[in-house]
């Protein structure tokens, strides 16, 4: 029969799972994860060009305020979690929107490139917060078993060889 104690850790342990598997769901179910607005002027217009990126694919469309628009353009975007990481240091520091923005349209100029976080990809942290405290807790009811053993073997290590005996 399990104690109180272990019943509670794996209950928590599993809710925290539980939890952990939830907020996955809800991140899979979109698809906007990132968007990068990039400000762009040539001889024939002048607007914006959205790009967005999601887990499985890409999207960019324009806005323009004068000039002929041309139809949104889809690209192969599969990212797992490490690579996110790495994607975001990416995007900021070696400006990979503008590369994608000069490969998609490249008769046009930027003026300026900002990007924006959808909630999806900050959920992605709760989801590793979860999984630390899952772990956490299960290592915390690793170590209270070992010490349980520990202190159950004590006594037959101290005791006295009569007492052995018998």
């Amino acid at each position: 029969m399990p104690t109180t104690k272990k019943t509670l850790m794996f209950l928590s342990s599993f809710f925290t799972s539980l939890g952990s598997f939830i907020v996955i769901c809800s991140i899979l179910g979109t698809q906007a994860w990132i968007t990068s607005t990039i400000a762009v002027r040539d001889s024939a217009s002048n607007g914006s060009i959205f790009i967005t990126y999601g887990l499985f694919r890409g999207e960019s469309s324009e806005e323009l305020s004068h000039g002929l628009a041309e139809p949104k353009k889809k690209f192969a975007a599969s990212f797992v979690f490490v690579t996110m990481i790495l994607f975001v240091a990416n995007t900021q520091s070696n400006q990979l929107s503008e590369e994608l923005f000069q490969m998609l349209y490249p008769a046009t100029t930027s003026k300026g490139t900002t990007h924006s976080y959808g909630y999806s990809f900050w959920l992605i942290l709760l989801v590793i917060l979860l999984n630390i405290v899952t772990v956490t807790i299960i290592i915390f009811y690793q170590k209270a078993r070992y010490q349980r053993k520990q202190e159950q073997r004590k006594p037959m290590e101290y005791a006295p060889r009569d007492g052995i005996l018998f």
